[in-house]
């Protein structure tokens, strides 16, 4: 066989294997990408489905509160109603299987929502009706523990990172400020996050923002690990009828907002011991100034 017939058959031979190798390289790459697409898409989607689960319970619980001091008002909402009340025209396509899913989930999970059917204006709809007792007509009276109520969600890759970033927790819907008597209604979502994070001896530091609209709770831990077994503890849980979740905190952002929590090396204990005592913050002050520092 000629030289040149050689090399040009030994030419394409090899050209076939880059090409070849080429596509399986880009197949598994698409492949990879796609998957990374779908669970950042469904991250997303069920991040956006827990949200409207609050928004719900939230519009439900005041309506419910509104009844209490309105007679005239109906005890329920039209689920239509609701829907259209919390996603704008122009977004009810686009958050049909949200809202879809939320629906699911409620009717699943949420015993404090009852489903049922109601005629109004000649018309049979679907209604929720909320019938948890509302605190507004006797708060001191019905105020409801500071209670743990289980898993919303299991915690897997699509919400949760893979390692703990940092050793500080920034937790929100621990609370609702409006709700909230007493002057040290705090010290009970002190003990309710060391009894959840019971088994984790590496809390040092806890601060209620008593003014958050988000309910919310900074956490510092002595090390990432223990930072991650308190947000596997934390996140995603039911606590006082919300929906809890948490994410990492920079800790010079922590610092910066807190500096007393610098010298907190003592882990703390629950029901009231001295150490807890002295490393948490049930007040906070300047909460302007470290918000317009970028901290979130």
């Amino acid at each position: 066989m000629p030289f040149v017939c050689r090399f040009r058959r030994a030419f394409l031979t090899v050209i076939s294997r880059v090409f070849l190798i080429a596509a399986v390289v880009g197949s598994v790459w698409s492949g990879v990408c796609y998957m990374k697409y779908r669970w950042r898409r469904e991250e997303e989607e069920t991040r956006q489905m827990y949200d409207m689960v609050e928004r719900i319970i939230d519009v439900l619980r005041s309506h419910s509160e509104a009844c209490q001091e309105n007679q005239d008002l109906q005890p329920y909402l039209p689920i239509p109603h609701v829907r259209d009340s919390l996603v704008q025209p122009q977004d009810r396509k686009k958050m049909k299987k949200i809202w879809e899913r939320a629906e699911r989930f409620l009717s699943a999970n949420e015993s404090r929502i009852r489903k049922e059917t109601q005629r109004i204006g000649g018309a049979d709809f679907l209604v929720w009706r909320w019938i948890q007792p509302s605190l507004s007509c006797d708060k001191t009276s019905l105020m409801p523990s500071k209670v743990w109520q289980g898993k919303a969600f299991p915690l897997d890759r699509r919400n949760s990172p893979p390692n703990s970033l940092t050793p500080c927790l920034k937790i929100r819907n621990m609370f609702d400020p409006v709700m909230e008597v007493g002057e040290n209604w705090d010290l009970a979502i002190h003990e309710a996050i060391l009894e959840k994070c019971n088994d984790n001896d590496g809390i040092v530091h806890i601060a209620v923002d008593k003014n958050s609209r988000e309910g919310c709770v900074y956490v510092k831990c002595l090390s990432a690990e223990h930072s991650g077994r308190a947000f596997k503890a934390l996140h995603g849980s039911w606590f006082d009828g919300k929906l809890v979740t948490v994410k990492y905190l920079r800790l010079d952002r922590y610092h910066q907002r807190f500096p007393q929590a610098q010298a907190c090396s003592t882990p703390l204990k629950a029901s009231g011991s001295t150490t807890s005592a002295t490393n948490t913050t049930p007040r906070l002050q300047h909460r302007g100034a470290a918000n317009s520092s970028g901290f979130s």
